[in-house]
């Protein structure tokens, strides 16, 4: 085939090839350009499904604390602990005392899974069932009743009741500046040891008996107690624990001895430990009284002796059951 050489038509073809290389580089730069375009429009919208999913948890959120603040009246604060502030209040239909606990949500380090497979606090779920099964018995009317809870995302609101003229036994102690006589301490004990029973009934285990956790009405002429903050109880009183939760200074001699313990033995223990401080007013440690640098005072009475050395064994197996406590003769 002849092809010219002039450079007439070498010049056109060159145009030529160059007209079509440019209407080729205009097209792809046309292209490019809207699929810049159509990015940058995509950049500014929010993913449809995520936008939804936090607008209803906001929703549910807000929903949950209008209804609070409909029913419930918060004032001061009256107590603190590692896991939450309580705040006094009341009932606004019938001006009820309450007591109203925040809970941060990093600070719920138990969870429960429930029969429909939601996951609560666990103190949430412990109080769920004690309030199912509380009547003014002996030893339930020791627990104070959970009347409603509020999941505001970040954190937990449980609304309890509050009786009136009640402080926590550690405060009774200081404000009484001695010991306690031994008629009170039986009083409150039996008390206390009824209120093991019936957790104990109802597979709970406290795991942090102490006087900070207890509530004494002080306006009563029979003292009356409640147990209160079930932040490290858990369910299950059969099986050895290997984790411990609960005060350092209170721990059972078993779990530094054999890295486990169990919840009868524990709550007996514990009972002791409030016991002597009851009665001793000084501040228990399990260290210093292995050592025998805390022990049992002399001027007790000799059924109260024998009872606060049968709680206080080193051995968790020869300490009593709760029941056998409750028949101890020091009771009667």
């Amino acid at each position: 085939m002849l092809k010219c050489s002039c450079c007439f038509c070498g010049l056109f073809l060159s145009l030529e090839t160059s007209s079509s290389n440019l209407a080729h580089y205009s097209k792809e730069t046309g292209d490019l350009r809207k699929r810049i375009l159509k990015r940058k429009a995509e950049d500014f919208k929010e993913p449809p499904r995520k936008m939804v999913k936090t607008e209803i948890k906001q929703e549910r959120v807000d929903s949950q604390r209008d209804k609070f603040k409909e029913k419930y009246t918060e004032l001061h604060q009256f107590g603190e602990g590692g896991f939450g502030s309580v705040f006094a209040g009341y009932r606004k239909e019938d001006k009820l005392p309450v007591a109203i606990k925040h809970i941060p949500k990093q600070k719920v380090v138990l969870t429960h899974k429930d029969e429909n497979g939601r996951h609560l606090a666990l103190e949430v779920a412990i109080m769920l069932k004690l309030r199912a099964i509380t009547t003014s018995s002996v030893g339930q009317s020791c627990m104070v009743v959970l009347l409603d809870w509020y999941d505001l995302d970040q954190e937990l609101i449980l609304v309890m009741e509050r009786p009136m003229s009640a402080e926590s036994l550690f405060d009774h102690l200081k404000d009484h500046k001695g010991p306690l006589k031994q008629k009170e301490a039986k009083i409150i004990m039996k008390q206390l040891v009824e209120a093991g029973i019936h957790l104990q009934h109802a597979d709970i285990f406290h795991r942090d008996i102490k006087a900070e956790n207890i509530l004494i009405e002080t306006n009563s002429e029979v003292p009356r107690v409640y147990l209160i903050d079930f932040g490290l109880s858990c369910f299950d009183n059969t099986r050895k624990f290997e984790l411990f939760y609960g005060t350092i200074d209170h721990i059972p001699p078993e779990f530094d001895r054999h890295g486990t313990y169990s919840a009868g033995p524990t709550t007996v223990w514990q009972l002791g430990v409030l016991l002597f401080e009851l009665l001793h007013n000084k501040m228990f440690n399990t260290s210093s009284f292995l050592q025998n640098e805390l022990k049992i005072g002399k001027r007790l009475s000799k059924k109260c002796k024998d009872i606060l050395t049968k709680c206080l064994n080193i051995n968790q197996e020869e300490r009593p059951t709760l029941e056998e406590l409750l028949c101890h003769p020091w009771f009667s």
